[in-house]
């Protein structure tokens, strides 16, 4: 009961600022610590700090009696969403393949890190084609 009391309170600016602040607190962290080579410690600041934000971001809205994300949101979201992936596409079909020739020619070896970025640039349009299917 007290949570639902203190997220009807919580208004949208409110609600931004904590969540990024949260977030912004949350890599403050994760670089201190690679700074200070202490990495595990930066680690646990910036996971804690991504569910924290990641959770307050998505049950806030649920809870609170307030819109607190609204059709601009969700608008900006899309647009920024589908504007990443085309970005995403064009300079990987315009960058892949020539680095398969390269290889193919000798010219270039596609190392295991490059290799991997491929295989997470596939998953990813994968995945998203596959939300695309359960969402349409």
């Amino acid at each position: 009961m007290t949570t639902i009391t203190v997220m009807s309170r919580l208004g949208r600016r409110t609600y931004k600022r904590l969540v990024y602040g949260i977030v912004a607190v949350a890599v403050l962290g994760l670089f201190v610590g690679i700074a200070l080579d202490r990495y595990f410690v930066g680690a646990v600041v910036y996971l804690l700090g991504a569910w924290i934000g990641g959770t307050i971001a998505v049950v806030a809205p649920r809870l609170s009696d307030r819109t607190l994300q609204d059709e601009r949101d969700y608008e900006l979201h899309n647009h920024a969403s589908g504007l990443a992936l085309r970005v995403t596409m064009v300079l990987g079909l315009s960058v892949i393949p020539a680095l398969y020739v390269l290889e193919a020619g000798g010219q270039f070896e596609i190392s295991g890190a490059v290799s991997g970025m491929v295989l997470t640039l596939s998953a990813l349009f994968l995945l998203y084609g596959i939300c695309y299917g359960i969402v349409k």
